[in-house]
Formats: C-alpha cells, sequence, structure tokens
C-alpha cells in the first residue's frame, strides 16, 4: 500500500513536469490550428488584460488533450485494475499536479490559473486517464495457459 502511495505521488510529479512541456507544446500548436495567442509573455506591468485569459485558457484546453493522453498511458503503463482504481490513482496525480500549479502560481507575476475554466478541463483530463486505462484494461484478455507442463 505504501509503496502504491509513492509510486502514484512521483507519477504524479512526473506528470506536473511534463505538464509544463505539454503546455509549451501547446502554446506553439495554437497558432498553427488558428487560435489567437497574442502575448508571447506576461505585461511587465503586472496586468492582465483579457486577451492573456484567453490565451492562457486556450492553451490549458489545448494541453488537455496531451495531458489525457499521458495519464491514460501511465494508468496502463502502471496496469491501473478497473475504473475506481484509475479514479483513486488519478485523485493523488491531481492533487500533485495541481499543488505544483499552485505552488507556481505563488510566485510574483504570475497568473492565478485556477480562475480559468481550461486549467479545470486539464485537472479533469488527468483524473479521467487512468479511470480510462482501469475500464480499458479490464477489459484486456487474460493470458491463455495452454496446459502445458514446463517442467
Amino acid at each position: 500500500m505504501i509503496k502504491r502511495v509513492f509510486v502514484d505521488v512521483a507519477a504524479g510529479l512526473g506528470l506536473a513536469i511534463a505538464g509544463q512541456f505539454v503546455l509549451l507544446a501547446a502554446s506553439f500548436t495554437g497558432p498553427m490550428l488558428g487560435i489567437p495567442m497574442p502575448y508571447e509573455m506576461a505585461p511587465e506591468d503586472g496586468s492582465t488584460p483579457p486577451a492573456l485569459l484567453d490565451q492562457i485558457n486556450a492553451m490549458y484546453l489545448l494541453a488537455s488533450v496531451g495531458m489525457l493522453i499521458l495519464s491514460f498511458l501511465l494508468g496502463w503503463l502502471l496496469k491501473t485494475d478497473g475504473v475506481a482504481d484509475g479514479l483513486k490513482r488519478g485523485a493523488v496525480w491531481v492533487a500533485v499536479v495541481g499543488l505544483s500549479q499552485f505552488l507556481l502560481g505563488l510566485q510574483p507575476g504570475v497568473v492565478q490559473v485556477f480562475v480559468l475554466l481550461g486549467a479545470w478541463v486539464y485537472l479533469l483530463c488527468i483524473l479521467l486517464g487512468p479511470a480510462l486505462a482501469g475500464l480499458i484494461g479490464t477489459r484486456r484478455p487474460a493470458p491463455v495457459e495452454d496446459g502445458r507442463d514446463s517442467s
């Protein structure tokens, strides 16, 4: 049980780090998809214009797809056993990633992302990934033993 918690916390830390790269990729992908991304960085005066909030929200929404895929694959690799197990695992991951986002938001001049819908969708996708892996994993065929004696 303790080992499982450590594995899940470590996986959550990995997702928190990977999530920053997924957000970076979303910031590059957005303009290719025609989503306006007018700001390369926040204004130096510390203001938060509505267009910047829209841009960050769009980045989180785009990154949600990547995080759903990553958390699904991680849940699959960790052999999540059922939806309930996946939701437990996902809750730990969301707690770790959410805490990392909160701590990043404490820095001066950083936008508080928890007021954005995209950030909540991002966290929801992290929660649902291992649950989906558990759902599909329970449908995996069990290894078939052919009845031969290997001795």
